[in-house]
């Protein structure tokens, strides 16, 4: 996907993460961005590029689109610039709202995917230990809400099935080790 195609939605988003935590700040949305070709991959029907960009570059801020009377305004503003139509703009927010709990359309599903492999492998381990440790909970603790979300998220898209059937098995190896050293 063109680096280009993607800017206009980045350059407007990303500012909007600066305050974020490490797991949802603007690195989070480069990575999602980052992902979207090799999860588009094998994807039917192919997705629509301004949604995919849209959804990636706001994926963490859909909760300030619906409250924030002025951002909206200016998300509204922008997509307007960006020749989107009203009936597209409508569509787009409803996409957003959804994606993370009932993605629908391909690109929903590859948004959902990019965003949830965060979860999985060394990188899942890692955010877990990091965010128990902000937390302040223990190995164990930390192992057992790990491992029980580990396979709660299903999968949407054939590579994102793929890659979470390697993560998943990176991360239960590792935690059972962990265990057996704990």
């Amino acid at each position: 996907m063109p680096v280009n195609a993607v800017a206009p939605y980045l350059e407007f988003a990303l500012p909007f993460y600066e305050t974020r935590d490490s797991a949802h700040n603007a690195a989070h949305i480069r990575r999602i961005v980052g992902r979207l070709d090799d999860l588009s991959d094998g994807v039917d029907p192919a997705p629509r590029a301004a949604f995919l960009h849209f959804l990636a570059s706001f994926h963490g801020l859909a909760s300030r689109v619906a409250h924030d009377r002025e951002f909206d305004q200016q998300v509204r503003e922008l997509l307007a610039e960006l020749d989107w139509t009203e009936p597209e703009i409508d569509e787009a927010y409803v996409l957003l709202e959804r994606h993370c709990v009932d993605p629908q359309t391909s690109e929903e599903c590859i948004v959902h995917d990019a965003n949830y492999i965060e979860v999985l492998g060394a990188f899942g381990v890692a955010k877990a230990f990091t965010k128990g440790g902000a937390e302040r909970q223990s190995y164990e603790q930390t192992m057992e809400i790990f491992r029980r979300n580990l396979h709660r998220v299903e999968f949407k898209t054939p590579r994102g099935q793929a890659i979470a059937a390697e993560g998943r098995s990176y991360a239960d190896g590792f935690l059972d080790r962990l265990r057996g050293e704990l």
